[in-house]
């Protein structure tokens, strides 16, 4: 079986897959992660990490627990997906794994964005060249920031309210945080579009924990995966050993 490890800022995220499916999947938060011994034997662990001060721990660990060494997917050395912008060391390797997800599983030409701890878009054309792509604070830690550095705004859920017009302090944030949100998707995806140029339709995928919610809102997304990164991981898995892992 495959082990799938998508290491994020906020979460640590397990995947486990019997092929091609997946079969269980777990997560702990990044500062309180841990490996837990499994019934199952794992063939292989491919890891997808941003936060690279964990790496050798998560290594270690893997390797003492599970009997593995895994396999760090990077910008450089990602099978499959061919990466345009020279400095591959700065591209965030969930980036390039969503990517090569998306353009794998709904082909090219595409515009793949996360809501993670950072929202970010990805385009990647009908070549299935990875061309880069924007980076903007996540919705949480937007929230988080208003709450922090503003002395009267409270830390309030990330809510759709009734309407864009907020009538208290609480709706309003919620108003800018979701209906502000999807009013950049929007813009973004069409500005990205027009940098793409004009050929075949771009599809528009989205990924992340509030994907779902933001998404809703807007007609510009053709598909939802929560779970691409995962599935990403386990595409690389696959090409890397020849092989569906059992």
């Amino acid at each position: 079986m495959l082990l799938a490890v998508d290491l994020g800022n906020s979460n640590v995220v397990f995947g486990l897959f019997r092929g091609r499916k997946l079969v269980r999947e777990w997560r702990y938060p990044t500062n309180k992660f841990k490996i837990q011994k499994l019934k199952v034997k794992i063939n292989e662990v491919i890891i997808c990490s941003v936060v690279p001060h964990l790496n050798k721990r998560l290594r270690k660990e893997i390797k003492k627990k599970l009997g593995v060494i895994p396999f760090f997917v990077t910008a450089a050395n990602i099978p499959g997906l061919t990466v345009r912008p020279r400095n591959k060391r700065e591209i965030g390797a969930d980036r390039v794994v969503d990517a090569l997800a998306a353009l794998t599983l709904f082909e090219g030409p595409l515009v793949v964005v996360d809501f993670g701890t950072a929202t970010t878009f990805d385009a990647i054309s009908e070549a299935g060249e990875y061309l880069g792509g924007a980076i903007a604070p996540g919705v949480i830690l937007a929230r988080d920031a208003l709450y922090e550095q503003a002395a009267k705004l409270p830390r309030v859920k990330i809510s759709a309210p009734k309407g864009v017009i907020g009538k208290n302090t609480v709706s309003a944030m919620q108003s800018g945080l979701v209906y502000g949100y999807v009013a950049m998707v929007e813009g973004m995806v069409q500005r990205i579009k027009r940098d793409m140029g004009k050929g075949k339709r771009v599809k528009v995928t989205a990924t992340g924990g509030l994907s779902e919610l933001i998404c809703k809102y807007t007609r510009v997304v053709d598909k939802i995966d929560t779970r691409l990164t995962l599935k990403g991981l386990q595409i690389i898995g696959e090409r890397i050993y020849g092989r569906r892992i059992k």
